[in-house]
């Protein structure tokens, strides 16, 4: 018996309920589902996790659900396209959110609650709402579900919040009831791995940065300096981390610069191969573990150190595993890490409060004083009113002096005008990066010593030669 057009939307509409007993062959669509799912993940894991981040497997998974739809309903016509994506959507895709989730140019999503979704780009953000957006509580709810498990997690009334991962890095947290209330059905919030790497020139085109900057930055990280990358969410921390590693992996002439990476999920998109010198990237991946049998970044950091690698990259730090960084940054290790924090002399009591959670029984001023040294240098990268993001300040921690931190803000982002349109919104903020402060002596004489010409120190800090005759 041919199943038909309007015959299988029904059981759509009817939330996946089987067609009317009358009909001889009782058509379920819940039991096509689940038969053609428990196929696919056992024999094709890795198409159905590739699915929501490349097309090209999301095509390829299409196939093979109707390769087993056919085997299933052998002797019977039915609407194959419209089947083939009714159980793609159920299986691996994200309903009304895969077109935003499939498009480069999207940087957020985020649901509060099942009536409103806010789909963030660039320059913009647009509204989902009323029709547009879930249209039940339990349609939203039931969206998150399948969004977390595709990270391996669970979200029922046991585990009501979750911190998990949908394809190949795209992070995801949501919340669903008893956290929230039963009427909003979810809240949730989905931040995007970016599929491009951002050049030079784009950091420079668009103003984030000055290109000094960019060149004293890439000078620290190619010659023994660490840098803190600290700025809210959303402000590109990121991006400018897989900026200065895909410089370090170009620049880097060393014989030892294999970095080791370590992240919650991959999200660093960075070179393989360095085209330009004819060599591969030496980067070693890896990721943390969630219960049960975690594996934590503080774990990973310890265990990076057997790996003799030139470049630490705990990608975001969160928890003691900050103190961990903070030691090996200072037993000859480059750290580049990334964290909140409001501006850059806070981000230094920001990786004291982490590094208290380590339980180490050091006094905040200690830690302050080892968190000084592993991390010289520090950026605060910010996202301004009017959606940009600029490198604010570049600062040089020199030392701490009866608790408090001493230092120079080296580079900073002058707001000179905030201009508004016609109802009092910020269309454009008016600026420019501005050199204030020069290295100390003994940065001058690292970057020196490890190999930086004097003449490139020179031209970044002209004053530095005096700062350092000074000194000594």
């Amino acid at each position: 018996m041919s199943i038909t057009s309007t015959e299988f939307l029904s059981v759509v509409q009817a939330t996946n309920s089987p067609l009317p007993e009358s009909q001889a062959d009782k058509f379920s669509y819940v039991r096509l589902l689940d038969i053609v799912r428990a196929v696919i993940a056992e024999k094709h894991s890795n198409e159905l996790a590739s699915a929501l981040d490349s097309p090209e497997a999301a095509k390829t998974l299409k196939a093979l659900i109707l390769k087993y739809c056919v085997q299933e309903l052998a002797g019977r016509e039915f609407e194959q396209e419209a089947l083939v994506e009714k159980i793609y959507q159920d299986m691996a895709g994200l309903g009304i959110l895969t077109e935003y989730l499939h498009d480069p140019n999207v940087e957020e999503v985020n649901i509060n609650g099942y009536g409103l979704i806010e789909i963030t780009y660039p320059d913009h953000v647009r509204y989902l709402c009323n029709d547009e957006a879930f249209p039940t509580p339990e349609a939203a709810l039931d969206m998150a579900k399948r969004m977390v498990r595709m990270g391996g997690m669970l979200l029922d009334n046991q585990t009501p919040r979750v911190d998990s991962y949908i394809g190949g890095g795209t992070r995801i947290s949501a919340m669903i009831p008893p956290a929230v209330p039963p009427e909003c059905g979810l809240i949730a919030s989905i931040r995007k791995q970016s599929r491009s790497s951002i050049t030079r020139a784009q950091l420079l085109d668009s103003g984030s940065a000055t290109a000094e900057m960019l060149d004293f930055l890439t000078l620290c990280l190619c010659n023994g300096i660490s840098i803190g990358l600290s700025g809210s969410t959303g402000s590109g921390k990121t991006t400018d981390q897989a900026f200065l590693l895909n410089e370090y992996i170009r620049r880097n002439e060393d014989y030892n610069n294999r970095v080791f990476v370590i992240e919650d999920s991959r999200e660093l998109n960075l070179l393989s191969y360095d085209t330009a010198n004819g060599r591969p990237a030496r980067v070693l991946h890896t990721t943390t573990k969630p219960a049960p049998n975690p594996i934590t970044m503080l774990d990973l950091i310890v265990g990076s150190l057997r790996f003799n690698p030139s470049l630490i990259v705990p990608a975001e730090v969160r928890d003691g595993a900050a103190y961990q960084a903070a030691i090996a940054g200072q037993t000859g290790h480059t750290i580049l890490t990334a964290f909140h924090s409001d501006n850059a002399r806070d981000a230094y009591k920001r990786l004291v409060s982490m590094c208290v959670t380590a339980q180490t029984g050091l006094s905040d001023e200690r830690l302050l004083e080892i968190c000084a040294g592993a991390w010289p240098v520090m950026v605060f990268k910010k996202q301004l009113r009017d959606n940009s993001r600029k490198y604010m300040e570049i600062f040089e921690a020199t030392g701490v002096d009866n608790g408090k931190l001493i230092g120079s803000t080296l580079f900073k982002f002058v707001i000179m005008e905030t201009e508004r349109d016609g109802h009092g919104k910020v269309v454009k903020v008016h600026g420019e990066h501005r050199r204030t402060g020069c290295i100390s002596p003994v940065l001058f004489s690292r970057l020196r010593d490890n190999g930086v010409p004097e003449t490139e120190l020179l031209r970044l800090f002209p004053d530095a030669a005096r700062k350092e005759r000074d000194y000594e």
